[in-house]
């Protein structure tokens, strides 16, 4: 489990981090029995199945951050998982499902859509609390105000991060071209993304460098357009673009490697840009962070493998 200083505080360096905590501690926190996590049902993954004392299945969608469109992710789990009726020996499809998104904070419109529902959902809120070197997951339902306390062992000082390769040939050809402080923070962007799990690879392909497993689960892409200019790819949700769709697609990304804007989806080469494009994209991300796009385009390739 990794986590990281943030100025308000502490939080989980991934969504993965967030769910291995909660899937190994499931019963000491809500007395849900572990069923089954990242369950692949009609193209989806839901992030934790488990069930009650009446054998309730119960649905639980972690976020590491802010989501608006959490209910409606929880409702096509609903759908398909009763469409289906799996665990026959655990579960009792007669007896209601209980849906739960746990978050660090839940959007305006989350609490727009879950008014005008037919299902209920429970809204679960958590912070990462630090009190003289004591690590502790603070878990309270914004409805009846339960709550919930896990400690947990975690020393910042002593954390051993993964070994990461020297980076090929290819990389420092792709990066010749960015300034000292780019190619600092290229190096940073590189290790973040090996770091991430033991079966992120580095794929040396077709001219760029891919980030990922096998052929088709990717995270990330780095190439050199006409240019000779780094161009930057991450997989992301088509939503983070346009649209409500959760689709994963392959995403252009306008970055100075501190911040960063979604341009466009490009399903293959560089993509059309046009000077409008990167206007909005701009202008939409003031508030994020590479590393806020990046932490995604991880998270939701952990769930694709």
């Amino acid at each position: 489990m990794k986590l990281r200083k943030v100025a308000s505080g502490w939080e989980f360096e991934s969504e993965k981090d967030l769910e291995d905590l909660v899937w190994n501690n499931l019963e000491k926190l809500f007395g849900y029995k572990p069923l089954k996590r990242q369950y692949q049902v009609n193209g989806q993954y839901c992030d934790i199945l488990a069930f009650g004392k009446n054998k309730e299945l119960v649905i639980i969608e972690l976020k590491n951050s802010e989501d608006r469109y959490i209910v409606q992710q929880l409702t096509r789990y609903y759908d398909a998982l009763l469409d289906e009726k799996p665990f026959p020996k655990n579960i009792n499809f007669q007896v209601p499902i209980v849906l739960i998104a746990v978050t660090p904070n839940f959007h305006r419109d989350n609490y727009t859509d879950r008014k005008y529902h037919q299902l209920k959902f429970n809204f679960l809120q958590f912070k990462i609390i630090c009190q003289e070197q004591k690590f502790s997951l603070n878990i309270i339902n914004l409805d009846t105000t339960l709550n919930w306390k896990l400690d947990f062992d975690y020393c910042p000082e002593n954390h051993i991060k993964k070994d990461i390769p020297t980076p090929p040939k290819r990389f420092y050809q792709l990066i010749d071209k960015c300034t000292p402080q780019e190619q600092t923070k290229l190096l940073k962007f590189r290790q973040t993304i090996l770091e991430f799990d033991y079966r992120m690879e580095e794929i040396v392909q077709d001219g760029g460098i891919y980030y990922g497993k096998g052929k088709t689960k990717y995270c990330a892409e780095l190439r050199l357009n006409s240019k000779k200019e780094l161009v930057l790819f991450l997989w992301l949700p088509r939503s983070f673009y346009s649209g409500k769709q959760e689709n994963i697609t392959r995403i252009r990304i306008w970055t100075d490697w501190n911040n960063a804007a979604i341009v466009r989806p490009a399903a293959k080469g560089l993509g059309k840009i046009h000077s409008l494009d990167i206007t909005f994209a701009k202008e939409a991300a003031k508030n994020q962070s590479l590393k806020y796009f990046l932490a995604h385009a991880l998270n939701k390739w952990f769930q694709r493998i």
